[in-house]
């Protein structure tokens, strides 16, 4: 496999050789950012900007702090949750500028668009007043460098009341809607040449933050800002005189720990003020990922570059956002990643993928049941499911190192049967579980949800997302089941077995669709299977989406749901219906993430992204190579605005690898990926083990090609699966094309 590996290297441009387009989706739904950053990085230091001069506005397009066409700079802030469709982080922001700052704002400074430049792990651009802004990241730190006007005063403000809102409110004492909360935010100058700041704030969910923030020129003078009163933190204007040569740089550690961690952050990452070196050092962190993919040289340039941006993006979150030395992995947006961006993380980075496993364990031992949604080391409990599990028995049955197999096991039992009456009523979220509901009934009744309070807010009974959810836990129970029997403990697997059928206790066969149901077992009515749902308060069955979407989310038992429909041939009609279905979604709770259509399937959110692979188990397999090539054409542009819907948190992007590569995990922890249509001539996958997987293809690709055979190490696949175990142990995977 060697001599492979290296007659590849001759035939092969590999993405070191080229620079990732990383503004691809950061305009529009992408919610992605140029912002700097590191792999699976703290920080994402990067610009917050707005289409107006004298206001900024915190709406679900800004989710990221960023959209592509907006001309006016508001701040550099420090830390983002990228491509997901709620805003939070930001945390200290910065704004050069060359003269005073105006009491109670707007301050904001207009951008030379032309002159942006993005990298990974840099970002830099010119403003119109001529200062030059630059800024790079390493794990927990980052580096500024602002390149003032000659004779221009250097002047900067530090803004500890920032963050990045989904929507703006002028009452800073509303703890329970979204709006502009920041409760502390203090800057304090130690040394004329060193600051540290405390900023706690709740948006999405709480953060509380510290930074050490150094500079190479001393504060001269400095004035606290007289702000709005809805404003809790403090913000000061610093003033460093003239600099000789025009350059003010600035190292800044952050923590979620503790000021002090902030401190060692910052000694351990940037000591010195040497931004040429730590730019140069964030480029190599991203090489050593980025090299483990490249593409045949005459992969379509378009493709190419999708491609690699993908690859980008598939590998900023989750974040490492514990200190130097100490590993706690947050900004998991687990019912998006565990379909496919764990997996493809799982191929190239396991070791990472484990350590991420084992802080899920952390987790439960602190806040009482596993992960949900996490950000900046907080729950939100936004989405449904314990879709840690699938992650969890993954690293765990393929033995990742950091991962301790017993507690995690104990975790995953007891997250998964225990109730857990805790709510985080510190945010909109809440648990979405009810064991013993589910184990009374064997699916959610939607007339019962939230009767014993444990699911009630503010008064507001939970009504919607029954389907969604037992669809869900369905998946997570029968990877618990898999976690259970490779642990040995077979009464559990079979526990979780049983309770992973649940979704047959949805599925109408009179429609055809999964459907919400009562106490009573009538279903609901008046039923439209265009419908969506959106949320727990309004009465709806199904979570961003709809029955066209969800009826195909058993990816755990494809043949039951199969023989449910009637077999093969009635499987692929179902399916071809799917796809050419008028695309119109509606509904009194519908979502602006139901995005990417094509017929009634969504690419431009989760729950569609494994359903075009579900032809191979049809009688019409073919159909999986027209459609996954159809949604890589027309999904993924090469543009600011060529993603059809969020980004979140790079699970789109790990679809775009996988198939373009020519194979998917359906089953995310089934242990085998299924295959599709490769989009290039040929690639490489570079494996950890010093291994590499060969991707060659015969033929041709293109709309009309087909895959006539494919085969692993010269064995033909004639079942469309390819095993985890054969995949990472490297070898030639070569499909022979056809018209």
């Amino acid at each position: 496999m060697k001599a492979i590996a290296l007659s590849c290297a001759a035939l092969l441009s590999g993405l070191a050789c080229a620079t990732p387009n990383i503004f691809i989706g950061t305009q529009g739904l992408g919610h992605v950012t140029p912002a700097a950053t590191q792999p699976f990085g703290m920080l994402q230091p990067g610009p917050d900007t707005s289409r107006f001069a004298d206001r900024y506005v915190g709406d679900w397009a800004h989710t990221a702090g960023y959209q592509n066409d907006e001309p006016y700079l508001w701040r550099f802030s420090q830390c983002r949750f990228m491509g997901v469709g709620c805003g939070t982080g930001g945390l200290l922001g910065l704004l050069p500028g060359l003269g005073p700052f105006r009491d109670g704002g707007p301050n904001s400074a207009r951008m030379d668009k032309s002159s942006e430049f993005a990298e990974p792990g840099y970002y830099s651009v010119s403003l119109t007043n001529g200062i030059r802004c630059e800024v790079s990241a390493l794990g927990h730190s980052a580096a500024y460098r602002f390149t003032f006007p000659k004779d221009a005063r250097a002047c900067l403000l530090v803004d500890a009341d920032w963050g990045i809102w989904e929507f703006e409110s002028d009452d800073a004492s509303d703890k329970h809607s979204f709006g502009r909360r920041v409760f502390d935010g203090a800057v304090k100058l130690s040394t004329p040449s060193l600051a540290f700041a405390h900023m706690r704030q709740l948006e999405w969910n709480e953060i509380e933050a510290w930074a050490a923030v150094a500079f190479s020129l001393p504060v001269k003078s400095m004035r606290l800002l007289e702000m709005p009163a809805a404003g809790r933190g403090e913000v000061w204007e610093y003033d460093f005189g003239v600099p000789v040569d025009g350059v003010l740089e600035l190292r800044m550690g952050m923590s979620f720990t503790s000021v002090r961690g902030a401190e060692r952050n910052l000694a351990a990452e940037i000591p010195a003020f040497e931004f040429e070196r730590i730019r140069a050092k964030a480029a190599g962190n991203w090489r050593d990922i980025l090299d483990s993919f490249a593409l045949d040289k005459d992969a379509d340039p378009d493709v190419r570059e999708n491609f690699e941006a993908a690859c980008y993006r598939a590998f900023v979150h989750p974040s490492d956002i514990g200190d130097v030395g100490r590993s706690q992995y947050s900004n998991l947006s687990l019912w998006d990643i565990y379909r496919a961006l764990s997996p493809l993380q799982s191929i190239v980075a396991p070791a990472r993928v484990g350590a991420i496993a084992g802080s899920m364990v952390e987790t439960w031992e602190k806040q009482g049941y596993l992960p949900i949604l996490h950000a900046f080391g907080h729950e939100n409990h936004c989405m449904v499911g314990h879709h840690a599990v699938p992650i969890m028995a993954m690293a765990a049955i393929n033995k990742f190192p950091g991962l301790d197999p017993e507690k995690a096991y104990a975790a995953v039992r007891d997250s998964l049967t225990r109730q857990h009456v805790k709510v985080n009523d510190a945010t909109w979220g809440l648990l979405k579980e009810d064991w013993d509901l589910l184990d009374k009934y064997g699916y959610y009744p939607f007339d019962r949800l939230g009767e014993s309070g444990r699911d009630s807010y503010l008064g507001r009974k939970v009504r919607g997302e029954s389907v969604s959810r037992l669809l869900e836990c369905a998946y997570d129970d029968a990877c618990a089941a898999r976690f259970a029997a490779f642990m040995g403990r077979q009464e559990d697997a079979a526990f979780f077995r049983r309770r992973s059928a649940n979704w047959r206790n949805v599925y109408d066969a009179g429609t055809g669709f999964m459907r919400g149901r009562d106490s009573r077992g009538r279903w609901r009515e008046p039923f439209d299977p265009k419908s969506c749902g959106a949320g727990p308060w309004a009465d709806n069955d199904f979570t961003e989406g709809n029955a066209w979407q969800y009826t195909w989310h058993v990816m755990h038992d494809v043949e039951g749901l199969l023989s449910a429909m009637g077999g093969k041939a009635e499987f692929g009609k179902r399916l071809d219906a799917l796809f050419s279905e008028s695309s119109e979604v509606y509904g009194s709770s519908f979502t602006h993430d139901v995005t990417g259509l094509v017929g009634q399937y969504a690419h431009g959110n989760e729950p569609s992204h494994h359903v075009a692979y579900l032809y191979r188990w049809s009688d019409r397999p073919r159909r999986t190579d027209e459609v996954v090539g159809e949604i890589c054409r027309r999904m993924y542009r090469p543009q600011p605005d060529g993603l059809c819907g969020n980004d979140d948190s790079g699970q789109m992007a790990a679809w775009y690898v996988f198939s373009v590569l020519g194979f998917y995990p359906v089953d995310p922890c089934g242990g085998e990926f299924v295959i599709g249509a490769p989009q290039v001539p040929g690639a490489v996958i570079r494996l950890p083990n010093g291994k590499s997987l060969r991707i060659a293809v015969r033929g041709g690709v293109g709309k009309r090609a087909h895959v006539r055979l494919a085969t692993f190490n010269g064995r033909p696949l004639r079942d469309w699966r390819l095993p985890r175990t054969e995949l990472v142990s490297g070898g030639v995977l070569e499909f022979e094309m056809e018209e």
